[in-house]
């Protein structure tokens, strides 16, 4: 009975080591894509050129915040830098 004990012990701990790596793991993760995108924004040059506008480039930022490939902050950021020139 008191080896049952022990091993159930061990499982939890397992069970609870396991949990840890994998919430390690997608933060990290996550931070990479952040960090990714976040240098996407600051690479691109959000200039309209002769092919495109300044509202072709609001959609495509409408529809990469849409599709939750950019955060509300990043969404806002490229905006303004979008309309202040």
């Amino acid at each position: 009975m008191l080896i049952n004990l022990v091993y159930l012990v061990i499982f939890l701990i397992l069970i609870y080591v396991i949990y840890i790596a994998v919430k390690a793991i997608n933060t990290g993760m996550q931070a990479k894509n952040s960090n990714k995108l976040s240098d996407n924004i600051k690479n691109a040059d959000y200039t309209y050129t002769e092919n495109g506008s300044i509202s072709d480039e609001l959609i495509r930022l409408n529809d990469l915040f849409e599709s939750e490939v950019i955060t509300k902050e990043e969404f806002e950021k490229a905006k303004k830098k979008l309309l202040d020139k």
